[in-house]
């Protein structure tokens, strides 16, 4: 497996950020609190977002290089599209043999969207309340896509 995935920057209660870490523990920053134009960056509500650290540690881990079979894609969201590096990359999964396990932002307009609308995309909708019926919809799906639990892979059947 490759990839990512994203998550909150906290101070003890406060979120002050988003950050992400790539699946072999690089980490990287996207969005933190500051005033409007604070390092170049875009304003999104509180925050403002740059892609550099994106650019340079998360978007090489989207490339299923290897013998990568899943790439972990945490999140296709507003903050992440910034990125004309993450936009490629993301068409270079749709576009790719590789499995790709992700979540994308439920709502909104722009990339979001398109990913959402693809039709090489499966929406699997996730809930607090039925998250653990979801969770064996996923491994079911990954592994008639050939990607088993605990590294145990099968081969994917040829395309007849």
């Amino acid at each position: 497996m490759t990839g990512f995935l994203t998550g909150e920057i906290r101070r003890g209660a406060r979120r002050i950020g988003f950050g992400g870490t790539t699946l072999d523990g690089k980490t990287f920053a996207l969005a933190g609190v500051g005033p409007a134009g604070a390092a170049g960056g875009v304003r999104v509500g509180p925050y403002v977002v740059t892609t550099d650290e994106l650019d340079a540690v998360g978007v090489p881990a989207l490339d299923p290089r290897g013998d990568a079979r899943l790439v972990v894609l945490d999140e296709v969201g507003k903050m992440e599209s910034f990125s004309g590096a993450f936009r490629d990359a993301v068409n270079r999964l749709l576009d790719g043999d590789a499995a790709v396990l992700g979540t994308v932002a439920a709502h909104g307009v722009g990339f979001p969207k398109k990913v959402r609308n693809d039709p090489r995309v499966t929406l699997v909708r996730m809930r607090r309340e039925s998250r653990d019926g979801v969770v064996g919809e996923i491994l079911r799906r990954l592994a008639e896509a050939g990607i088993a639990p605990g590294g145990r892979s099968r081969p994917r059947p040829e395309a007849r």
